[in-house]
């Protein structure tokens, strides 16, 4: 039986400067017929770019295609005129050529005299394959280190996130830029490196974080309110809120759910740095909790103390929807803390007949059939925010204001160590132990139980104040910060599990029959208000 021909496709490319010098896409495409009329092979196609680099960053349309046909199994061979037409560098021609090699299609140089159909050639594309594998390893190793040191040294890795830009304001290309911000076509404020706020971008993204943290907005009602905003300018000039868009893919315009469900979770809009490393084929690992935590040298656009508080409600929503077919629901702040002292199971809340209540939810699933009743909500909630009020009443601050200031005092010497090397009087080296030393101090300082424990009381003490004016959400999230979970007898709550940072402000002790048992396995806290409770094994 007759072999059939190889079905040989030709690739040309000339750059534009090249094009000036007298280099011939013509030539090459001679020089390629003669080479498969030679072979006695069949010339299928030739693909072309013209005009364009062979650098490794440009982008190829031709070269593209023919690699989407490769994958197709319309031909079976490669030919350029020399391999310089193909690629100028290492990296690129070697995980080409292994491409190539894995939809078995072979390659073949007119000028070097290369040709890979051959079992020597074929020998030779294996090996290539080989160190092509050898050298992308080793790349990205050293694009990792290269990544995560920028990401020390607080330098933005990535795309522009909603909220910042580059501050090349007299050559700007930001797509809200142009008609729509104040400072384009004005004097740089940034140097292109470094990223620095949107005047008007920066202002949607704190109206975001404000009126999520109220609990009161879901992912679709705050996208439809920022339809509706209008931005005020310092200048009085008036601007409406508007998303930036994609290049190529999406115009600037109104804003989506999808939008703010990825702006809530940015902790980069606190000033900081998260970095994310890649995985074992050099893919980042989109939406993953960073691997550290670095300053960034952009500016914050809100504190981090809203963001934390948009985190808390965004996993309590996450629980919680807001409507249920088209109808309002209601949130009960002890669902997920609240159990049942004999059998275990957690307390559902529920309306019934206009009332809301806490019922056993292993008696509602007919899994135990338990004495618990069902019991008022207004009732245990009011016991709960009586023994947070309790607590708080007696907790002492003095070690706390203590830490505050040593708080401040690093934060503010990184700030300087950054203003020191930024206007050049200390060098690189110096620099980075001053960083890692403070850094390192705020690290301690940030897990410290005294400081959560700090950051808990200013929170929880202003909260229970107010308990009456907070929205079912931030009830929730209050509860969630001071308690991980309590049980109920009857219509009382008998013992509570504080969390880890509230669980300090206990040692001080409390007014009423209160008392603290040991610490059963886990580092286990139990709270004994009435009786004893059990802990459900």
């Amino acid at each position: 039986m007759e072999e059939r021909p190889y079905r040989a496709v030709g690739y040309r490319r000339v750059s534009s400067r090249e094009q000036v010098e007298g280099f011939s896409l013509d030539a090459q495409e001679t020089h390629i017929n003669s080479f498969v009329q030679a072979q006695g092979w069949r010339l299928v196609q030739i693909y072309t770019d013209a005009g364009i680099s062979a650098k490794k960053d440009s982008r190829r349309p031709a070269l593209e295609q023919l690699l989407k046909d490769a994958k197709k199994g319309t031909f079976d061979v490669v030919i350029v005129d020399k391999i310089d037409r193909f690629y100028r560098h290492l990296g690129g021609l070697l995980s080409t050529l292994d491409q190539l090699h894995e939809n078995n299609v072979s390659f073949a140089s007119v000028q070097e005299k290369l040709d890979f159909t051959t079992p020597w050639g074929k020998l030779m594309l294996t090996v290539l394959g080989m160190l092509a594998e050898i050298y992308l390893d080793n790349l990205r190793q050293e694009t990792r280190k290269g990544q995560r040191q920028r990401a020390r040294q607080g330098s933005w890795i990535g795309g522009i996130p909603f909220g910042y830009c580059q501050g090349m304001c007299s050559e700007c290309k930001d797509s809200n830029g142009e008609g729509y911000c104040p400072n384009y076509g004005q004097k740089n404020l940034g140097d292109g490196r470094n990223l620095i706020a949107h005047p008007i971008e920066s202002q949607v993204v704190k109206m975001v974080f404000e009126l999520y943290a109220t609990g009161e907005y879901s992912h679709v009602t705050l996208a439809e309110k920022l339809n509706q905003t209008v931005i005020r300018l310092s200048d009085g000039i008036e601007v409406p809120a508007r998303q930036k868009g994609r290049k190529n893919v999406k115009c600037p315009g109104r804003f989506g759910r999808d939008i703010i469900r990825d702006m809530i979770p940015r902790l980069s809009y606190t000033g900081k740095l998260p970095y994310v490393g890649m995985d074992k084929i050099g893919r980042h690992r989109r939406r993953q909790p960073p691997d550290e935590i670095f300053e960034g040298k952009h500016p914050a656009i809100i504190s981090q103390e809203l963001y934390d508080r948009a985190q808390d409600m965004r996993k309590i929503a996450h629980k919680n929807p807001k409507q249920r077919n088209g109808k309002t629901c209601k949130i009960y702040p002890l669902t997920g803390i609240l159990q049942c002292s004999a059998c275990g199971g957690g307390m559902r809340g529920e309306s019934y007949l206009e009332r809301r209540i806490y019922e056993d939810g292993y008696r509602v699933d007919r899994k135990l059939m338990c004495n618990q009743k069902v019991v008022s909500a207004d009732l245990v909630e009011k016991q709960m925010v009586d023994f947070l009020r309790d607590v708080i009443e007696h907790a002492q601050g003095e070690n706390l204001n203590v830490l505050q200031e040593e708080i401040t005092n690093a934060q503010n010497r990184l700030e300087r160590a950054r203003e020191l090397y930024l206007a050049g009087q200390i060098n690189r080296s110096a620099y980075d132990d001053e960083q890692h030393r403070l850094e390192s101090l705020l690290k301690d300082l940030r897990y410290n139980t005294v400081g959560a424990t700090m950051t808990s009381l200013s929170i929880i003490r202003s909260g229970v104040a107010e308990w009456n004016t907070l929205s079912q959400f931030e009830q929730k999230r209050l509860l969630q910060l001071a308690v991980e979970a309590a049980w109920v007898r009857e219509n009382a709550i008998v013992g509570v599990q504080p969390s880890i940072a509230f669980l300090s402000l206990l040692s001080t002790g409390s007014s009423g029959n209160m008392g603290v048992s040991g610490r059963p396995p886990q580092s286990y806290h139990l709270i004994c208000l009435q009786g004893s409770a059990k802990r459900p094994g």
